[in-house]
């Protein structure tokens, strides 16, 4: 699910979850101002009051090291997702060091994708080369990670009350896509631990993700002949509650998927494998700028085109995915009423 926006000083958008990213993206909003005012442009339109709600929280394990060291940092242990799917491969170690906040302060901030720039004092990355013999690594020092300049972990790793530090290993190297999981790290005094595993973020002493969504009962009509014009320009917050600002979140692909024998209580249950249940699963670009696509111009991912709401024995369902978000869910969701 996209969990959260970042800024790097330089203004870089950082991917600190879509990385939570859910195969069916949990859309999380990057912005905070300003939803649709004009018109809607297509037949089907999403309103707020048709689109899910969701809580989402993280609980972040904390390694504890010695302060100012360098640290060997492996990430071989990780085989799942923070949505608890298989994990893709770790292309991309990042660390941020983040100032006068608690453990609690960051990941609430981090949970509904509302850590800023000015939050963010150092920030680092390591892109993971292919090793000999053509297996990537998994494993590199802290002191590799570079930005403009290498981290110096005399000067940027130092023990403080006031200062958290997060390790984030990304599927991908494209700034705010991909997190598959994260790390407190805490320097301490007199500790002689000098290595960090990156954790598997489900299973063990519990999941680093919680979240709850809610589906909204007032379900959007579609006409079963077309034409299918679903339009989002209406929708003026997120799936958090949050103001919705199109000129920062860019919302580039619509899906529309059939769950064939199940309820829209089934889909809210399962919604994390919302995507791997579905029995039909149609996919649209949507033009940059766009807040309507046109559903007859989707298709699956072999090619085969939307064939229309032809099948009556379960749910349909459309998301409104952001490709560039952080948090993989989707940032609308609602439940067709094909009629």
């Amino acid at each position: 699910m996209r969990l959260a926006c970042i800024h790097s000083p330089s203004g870089l958008s950082v991917a600190l979850l879509r990385s939570l990213v859910l195969t069916l993206p949990l859309l999380a909003s990057c912005g905070s101002s300003g939803g649709g005012t004009a018109g809607p442009v297509g037949n089907v339109v999403i309103r707020d009051q048709n689109n899910y709600t969701s809580l989402s929280s993280l609980t972040i394990p904390t390694v504890q090291t010695g302060a100012g060291q360098d640290l060997t940092i492996s990430w071989d242990g990780i085989t799942q997702d923070l949505l608890c799917h298989t994990a893709g491969s770790i292309d991309n170690v990042a660390f941020l060091k983040i100032g006068n906040m608690t453990p609690a302060d960051v990941e609430a901030k981090l949970a509904i994708g509302k850590l800023i720039s000015s939050e963010v004092t150092t920030y680092r990355e390591f892109h993971v080369p292919t090793a000999d013999g053509g297996a990537p690594a998994t494993s590199t020092m802290l002191s590799k990670l570079a930005y403009g300049t290498a981290l110096d972990p005399a000067t940027d790793y130092l023990e403080s009350s006031s200062t958290q530090y997060v390790l984030l290993f990304t599927h991908g190297t494209t700034l705010g896509v991909g997190a598959q999981s994260m790390t407190f790290i805490q320097p301490t005094a007199g500790s002689q631990n000098f290595a960090v595993a990156a954790p598997n973020p489900c299973g063990g002493s519990g999941n680093i993700l919680s979240f709850t969504p809610t589906l909204s009962t007032m379900l959007v009509s579609i006409p079963v002949s077309g034409p299918w014009k679903l339009d989002w320009s209406q929708i003026t917050k997120d799936n958090f509650g949050q103001a919705l600002d199109f000129s920062q979140t860019k919302l580039d692909k619509v899906e529309v998927a059939f769950f064939q024998g199940m309820a829209a209580a089934d889909l809210q249950a399962h919604f994390l494998d919302i995507e791997l249940n579905a029995t039909s699963l149609y996919t649209v670009s949507v033009p940059t700028g766009q807040k309507y696509v046109d559903l007859a111009g989707a298709q699956t991912a072999g090619g085969v085109a939307f064939p229309g709401f032809t099948s009556t024995d379960g749910t349909w369902a459309a998301a409104v995915l952001c490709g560039t978000c952080s948090i993989p869910a989707p940032v609308a969701f609602v439940i067709l009423q094909p009629q």
